[in-house]
Order: structure tokens, then C-alpha cells, then sequence
């Protein structure tokens, strides 16, 4: 356990045993805002150095875009550009760092399949991201799961 996680939980029974002498319900209030910032801090640890590398077309679709917009840097990255039957290997990708891969001929549609690993484990990652010359569907960070409220591309 991390020591700001042992000092959260220190706080936060010490103050509900300080409240729980002025009322029993602001004492069970304080628990679950304590046990709702553990929470947090525990999901923060668990995804902070992640590597997350997406593929793009360029805006001539003669290159492709590789970048890492993840907050660790991404190894042993293989890209596979399925129906032009191109594979590549680039050895290292940096956070917010991008690599551009030349075509020799434009690109009217495909898709790039990347696969990558973490620096610290063995574990591989694998997405796969449509590529379109013609305007197709790119990748968003911003795009929300359930489009609500009128969301346009």
C-alpha cells in the first residue's frame, strides 16, 4: 500500500471516530467520502504508466501516423497494415512521441493493426484502428461511448 493511501485511511478513521461522538451519520458520511478517495487514488496507481499507441492515415494517405499518447513509453511496437499486406517494427516509442511510416502509393482504405508491450512486463497489447484515405472514421480521443446531446463527428 502506498503511503498516501496508509495516510488517507489514518485520517479518515480518525475523523470518524472524532464525528461519531457528535452524530453516528456524519461519522458513516465521512467513511464513504474516505473509502470514495481510496478508491480514486487506487484506480490513479493502477493506470498511471500505460502505453496507448493509435495509427492515423495521414492527410495525403501516402503515410501512416504512429504515436504514443499513453504516459509510458511503448516497446517491441509491430504494426501490420491489412490489405496491403506491409508489416514494420519500430523498437521504441516514447510518450507523446510519433513515428511516420511512408507509403508508396496513397492509401484509399485499410486497417493497422498494433501490437506493443509495456517496458516493465511481458504482457502485449493489441488494437486495431481503421484507416481511410476518404475521410472515414479516425481515431478521437474526445468521441463519447453513447453520443448524447447531438455529438458530430
Amino acid at each position: 500500500m502506498d503511503s498516501r493511501q496508509r495516510l488517507l485511511i489514518l485520517i479518515g478513521v480518525i475523523a470518524c471516530i472524532g464525528f461519531a461522538f457528535v452524530d453516528i451519520y456524519i461519522s458513516a458520511f465521512v467513511a464513504v467520502i474516505i473509502g470514495i478517495l481510496y478508491m480514486m487514488i487506487w484506480i490513479m496507481q493502477d493506470s498511471s504508466y500505460l502505453p496507448h499507441v493509435v495509427c492515423s492515415l495521414s492527410e495525403d494517405a501516402k503515410s501512416v501516423l504512429v504515436e504514443n499518447i499513453g504516459t509510458a513509453p511503448a516497446v517491441k511496437i509491430h504494426v501490420a497494415l491489412v490489405p496491403l499486406d506491409i508489416e514494420y517494427d519500430i523498437k521504441e516509442l516514447l510518450p507523446d512521441a510519433k513515428e511516420v511510416f511512408s507509403l508508396e502509393k496513397m492509401v484509399r482504405e485499410g486497417k493497422a493493426v498494433v501490437r506493443y508491450t509495456s517496458p516493465g512486463s511481458d504482457h502485449e497489447i493489441t488494437h486495431s484502428y481503421p484507416l481511410s484515405g476518404l475521410g472515414g472514421e479516425a481515431f478521437d480521443p474526445l468521441k463519447p461511448v453513447f453520443p448524447l446531446f447531438g455529438y458530430k463527428k
